[in-house]
């Protein structure tokens, strides 16, 4: 095995590591009630603009051929995702409707203070760690949502079967979480031909494997984090 393919080897267990911590563990055994539904798809909407800052902190950095790559993959997440008619976040706002929400439920919408540490910590990694290490900890967190490598299927799949079992809702229905399903298994396959072309040494694996270590790191706290305000939820 390569040196490449060992470092694939190893995201690809820590993304399935993931569903075996406690604080996964901990956030989809919440029961699903309307209410925690409805915090749910609000906090996954400001969920959806950090990944907006933190892309675009990380193509910032980056080099040229990796900056398109990035662009191609926000032009579905900001402008338009052919998979749906719309950009992501209209896309959630969209969803909101299934379970009673409207525009302005999320426009005022705040972010709780765990949630808000774990936002920050994600645009530290973006913004100043080495443009490999920051590409890949936005990276692990699509790898993570690819049912393809996660075995039992992504987060998304995940949530929408809580939303059909436990609340009646057809996974369908539940748009944002179904295009997620598709999308990001297909952004994390795109971006991560980019390690074919960055990753040629020892130090490079190092850098892939720091950004993905506090990326992994900071998904488990804010999954136990966002688990933890839904269970004080009637």
């Amino acid at each position: 095995m390569n040196l490449l393919e060992e470092l694939l080897k190893t995201l690809d267990k820590m993304v399935n590591d993931q569903f075996e911590s406690v604080e996964f563990k901990n956030f989809l055994a919440v029961p699903l009630t309307l209410e925690r539904g409805r915090f749910y798809v609000i906090q996954n909407a400001l969920y959806t603009s950090n990944r907006r800052d933190c892309w675009g902190y990380v193509q910032g950095g980056s080099p040229l051929d990796v900056k398109r790559v990035i662009w191609e993959h926000e032009s579905d997440e900001l402008i338009n995702d052919p998979r749906a008619g719309m950009d992501h976040y209209a896309l959630t706002v969209k969803q909101g409707e299934v379970i009673g929400l409207k525009p302005e439920d999320f426009e005022r919408a705040q972010v709780p203070a765990m949630v808000q540490a774990c936002f920050h910590a994600w645009h530290h990694i973006a913004m100043h760690n080495h443009w490999l290490s920051a590409y890949t900890a936005s990276h692990m967190l699509e790898r993570r949502n690819n049912g393809k490598i996660v075995k039992g299927g992504g987060m998304s799949y995940r949530v929408g079967k809580k939303f059909e079992n436990e609340l009646g809702i057809n996974l369908k229905r539940m748009i944002s979480l179904d295009v997620h399903v598709v999308a990001d298994t297909d952004h994390s396959e795109n971006i991560s031909e980019m390690f074919e072309r960055y990753v040629k040494t020892e130090e490079d694996c190092d850098l892939v494997l720091k950004g993905a270590q506090e990326s992994m790191a900071i998904d488990r706290a804010y999954r136990g984090a966002v688990g933890y305000y839904m269970a004080q939820i009637n």
